[in-house]
């Protein structure tokens, strides 16, 4: 409660309880039952004003407790997806390598059609309605590789990814468009803190022997 009163602050105590409840979580499980749900309302409700050391703690600890089974991809996702707001390229990095990670592991054994559902209506709003384009750019970088690791290929993600080829950010149109022509590269690979920093498409696995199209190309083709 006294952290909630300043959210600013960097407190290395604070962090290094996170980091040991987290740890320690599964063998008082009674004692811990709320726990997860606490860092989850303390990021959603103050991720943009917390230190961005502490920040990525509170993300690693609720990795920790996701992976050891304390909550489920449908509590947790959401609210990593708001994470891609936050002006921290490490930060995105890591949320983008557990989300993809997740959900292929999710859809392992079997297609897990709720936790699907979910998140790519959650998507779809994130393309449709963010006005944060770094956000809006890797929402559309996990569909899209999703589809590359064979995850999520049927109509529904695809048609999201479609309708990222009319959005009025130009580099996400370009990104859209380069993945239907399978210029794309992997999807994550780099991460730049300029929204209008396009990936380079140099040596990506799904490169076709044409011509690179460029933003202008892209632009003036999307405008006649």
């Amino acid at each position: 409660e006294i952290f909630r009163l300043k959210p600013t602050k960097d407190s290395k105590e604070f962090s290094d309880l996170i980091d040991f409840l987290s740890h320690v979580a599964t063998c008082f499980p009674e004692d811990t039952s709320s726990y997860a749900q606490e860092l989850i309302e303390l990021l959603d409700k103050h991720y943009s004003l917390l230190d961005s050391t502490l920040r990525r703690k509170v993300v690693e600890a609720l990795i920790l407790l996701r992976n050891r089974g304390r909550l489920s991809s449908v509590e947790l996702l959401p609210v990593f997806f708001r994470l891609f707001r936050c002006n921290d390229k490490r930060l995105r990095q890591m949320l983008f390598k557990h989300i993809v990670s997740d959900l292929h592991n999710s859809n392992k054994k079997h297609r897990n059609e709720k936790l699907n559902r979910t998140l790519q209506n959650f998507l779809f709003e994130q393309l449709t309605k963010e006005e944060h384009v770094t956000a809006a750019k890797k929402s559309l970088a996990v569909l899209t590789e999703m589809y590359r690791r064979n995850v999520w290929t049927d109509a529904r993600p695809v048609n999201v990814i479609a309708t990222a080829c009319f959005h009025p950010d130009t580099s996400i149109l370009i990104a859209a468009l380069k993945f239907f022509l399978g210029q794309d590269d992997a999807a994550g690979e780099e991460d730049s803190d300029d929204d209008d920093d396009d990936d380079d498409d140099e040596g990506g696995p799904h490169n076709m022997n044409v011509n690179p199209l460029t933003k202008d190309d892209m632009y003036k083709a999307y405008r006649k």
